[in-house]
């Protein structure tokens, strides 16, 4: 822990004002599968927090036009966000690309990136297992052992 010159209560208030609950998928580690792979597992949790727009732009290619949108977060400091989360706003994936742990005020900040959930392949899985789309072979391995 740091060293409090300020009480880290101080922001609370501002960030109560602007803030709403999201879902937030917390990085919860990595596994080995029978296979050898290494997996990214996944948590989804609630946060309460302050998601504000940075804009949107477009990025040119010859293999097509795409649209970047980024946010910065703002929450309490007990939330420990961090590099890797997804944050779901809005039908749109966000990914946690940045944090500053402004812990001496109470805060943190985090920088978010719009993504193509198909890039992100453990994460997908996650999700499908969650909605009951896809069933973990894993398991299924265990079971007629």
């Amino acid at each position: 822990m740091q060293n409090h010159v300020i009480d880290v209560n101080f922001f609370n208030d501002a960030i109560a004002e602007f803030a709403f609950n999201y879902d937030w998928y917390v990085t919860s580690g990595v596994q080995v599968n029978a296979l050898g792979k290494i997996i990214t597992k996944f948590t989804k949790n609630i946060i309460n927090g302050s998601l504000q727009t940075q804009g949107s732009t477009l990025q040119q290619s010859l293999s097509g036009n795409t649209e970047n949108m980024e946010y910065k977060f703002y929450c309490r400091s007990i939330y420990r966000i961090g590099i890797g989360d997804f944050i779901f706003y809005k039908n749109r994936w966000l990914h946690v690309d940045a944090v500053h742990d402004y812990d001496e005020w109470g805060v943190r900040e985090a920088t978010l990136r719009m993504i193509n959930l198909n890039n992100y392949v453990d994460f997908k899985e996650y999700l499908e297992y969650l909605n009951g789309e896809k069933i973990i072979w894993f398991l299924i391995l265990h079971i007629q052992i």
